[in-house]
């Protein structure tokens, strides 16, 4: 089973991993049964969080009981509290995921933490906009590696901006190869259409 940890936070955008959590769901239905990637989340002392929209969300562990073997992709969603000392470290976790070519998968306002840690001055990214990034960045110099697109693939990192969920979902998906490049493109081409003529292709493949 591989892992794929998910890093929640106060006033995180639930809605923001929706689309990925789901497409991970559908595992045992796609796959005759098998399932290859399992979520675990993580927060920074492993209490609860509040989301932003309300719900209250438990994680499976701190980043103290972290598991010794290394995930295949870290997923930081966005949030209003990103900008707290206490998500330090998993910045730091995250810089090394990036040197040891783990996937970072960060979306939002996980962008511009990693932009104020200096990380995008390196990578090809997306983001909100690259105001966005210049106004609230303070170490962001990466503006000649902006793009202005939804979502955004440099190697081993994925960026997303906050209205992109659905992209950053396919992007992971892609990346990390759960399906065949057909069952990927029939969910996306369902979930951003309703077309239940792709839900049917969907469920074919």
């Amino acid at each position: 089973m591989k892992t794929i940890y998910l890093y929640i936070l106060d006033g995180m955008a639930e809605w923001e991993i929706g689309n990925i959590l789901q497409a991970l769901s559908m595992e045992p239905q796609l796959k005759q049964g098998r399932q290859d990637y399992r979520i675990h989340t993580i927060s920074h002392d492993g209490k609860p969080v509040k989301s932003l929209g309300g719900l209250t969300i438990t994680p499976d562990g701190s980043l103290e009981t972290l598991p010794d073997d290394r995930p295949v992709a870290l997923l930081l969603p966005g949030a209003d509290s990103w900008e707290r000392e206490s998500h330090h470290p998993i910045l730091d976790i995250a810089e090394s995921y990036l040197a040891q070519d783990v996937l970072v998968a960060a979306i939002c306002g996980a962008t511009l933490a990693l932009a104020n840690r200096g990380v995008l001055n390196s990578f090809e990214h997306t983001s909100n906009s690259p105001e966005y990034l210049s106004m609230f960045a303070t170490n962001y110099s990466g503006q000649a590696l902006y793009h202005g697109e939804n979502v955004w693939v440099d190697k081993n990192l994925i960026t997303a901006n906050s209205a992109a969920g659905l992209d950053w979902a396919k992007a992971i998906l892609e990346y990390l190869d759960v399906y065949p490049v057909e069952t990927i493109n029939a969910w996306y081409q369902y979930y951003s259409t309703g077309n239940p003529e792709f839900f049917f292709k969907l469920m074919a493949n």
